[in-house]
């Protein structure tokens, strides 16, 4: 509220003379990728005057500056974070309104964000345009950057080593291995009793334990946060590929969000999806450092919505 009161006193002393004015800001012009930034539209008019104000829902529309000055043709989605909030304030004859959006890019670049209209008494008025750069990341000395891909990570070419494979992913034999042991034990079992085709395990099944082994393998402790992240989010991605048949494994977290809510997902299912797969975006490109306790609650999360939306299991059923 303090910020706003003193929007607000800057209004009263900026147009005391002129009249209505609209004004637009942004809190910062050049941000990293992944990081927040607050865009805001405010207007000083009076008491009785009807404001008409549509906002966003997901995303704003945004243009590329290209290297020489001109707008081009390109253009960018910015990623809304948090819903869209405004504000009134009453003063004798006159009122001040301002509505912010929390708002991120995903691209490097210099961006404008076109002009938004505001409707006033049924005259349609358009707030200015705002810039704002996007930069990289910066490279850490001694750390080689290559691109993140939800599958694997291109790595430098080198001979295949299957000590350093049996090391890096010691975890996948851990779970063959227990896979294997299960199998014969349920299937001693039922020699002893009758002849039965060997169970198979359920897609929930199997998604829940590739999850708990990504946990015992603790990789976030051997300085592979980056690769346990991706490893669950490609887990939680087969298993909705495979649940709901459509193919999220290339897909952005947006292009994913708005699939599953085609597919007739609540919007609980849906959000909570959504913050699986963002904790995994902040990791991978804005270098998000979530403790142990943040790390086991998102992996947590997964394995109850793969519980939430699996079918019900009947065994022995007639």
């Amino acid at each position: 509220m303090r910020i706003i009161g003193w929007t607000y006193l800057i209004f009263i002393l900026s147009t005391a003379a002129l009249g209505q004015r609209l004004d637009q800001q942004i809190s910062h012009s050049e941000i990293a990728i992944g990081e927040p930034v607050i865009v805001s539209y405010s207007l000083l008019t009076n008491k009785e005057d009807t404001i008409l104000f549509q906002a966003k829902q997901d995303v704003i529309e945004a243009r590329m500056i290209s290297e020489t000055g001109d707008l081009s043709s390109e253009g960018i989605d910015f990623e809304i974070l948090q819903p869209f909030i405004d504000t009134f304030i009453f003063d004798h004859s006159q009122k001040f309104w301002e509505g912010q959006y929390v708002v991120t890019a995903w691209d490097s670049g210099l961006f404008v964000i076109p002009p938004t209209s505001i409707v006033i008494n049924d005259s349609t008025y358009q707030f200015d345009a705002l810039s704002l750069k996007v930069n990289l990341l910066p490279k850490e000395d001694g750390i080689d950057i290559y691109d993140i891909k939800e599958k694997y990570a291109d790595i430098p070419d080198k001979p295949f080593s299957i000590i350093e494979f049996i090391t890096n992913y010691w975890w996948i034999f851990v779970i063959l291995i227990f896979a294997i042991i299960l199998y014969f034990t349920f299937r001693k079992k039922k020699e002893e009793v009758e002849i039965e085709e060997p169970r198979v395990m359920s897609l929930k099944e199997r998604t829940i334990l590739a999850i708990e082994g990504l946990e015992k393998a603790k990789m976030w402790e051997n300085g592979k946060l980056k690769e346990h992240f991706i490893e669950l989010s490609f887990i939680l991605r087969s298993y909705l590929t495979s649940r709901y048949e459509i193919s999220l494994l290339e897909k952005t977290t947006y292009e994913t969000k708005l699939l599953l809510t085609q597919k007739g997902l609540n919007k609980e299912t849906v959000d909570a999806i959504t913050t699986i797969l963002s904790h995994s975006d902040m990791v991978k490109f804005a270098k998000s450092k979530p403790d142990t306790i943040a790390i086991l609650r998102v992996s947590t999360l997964a394995k109850q919505i793969v519980a939430e939306t699996s079918p019900l299991d009947f065994d022995n059923a007639e």
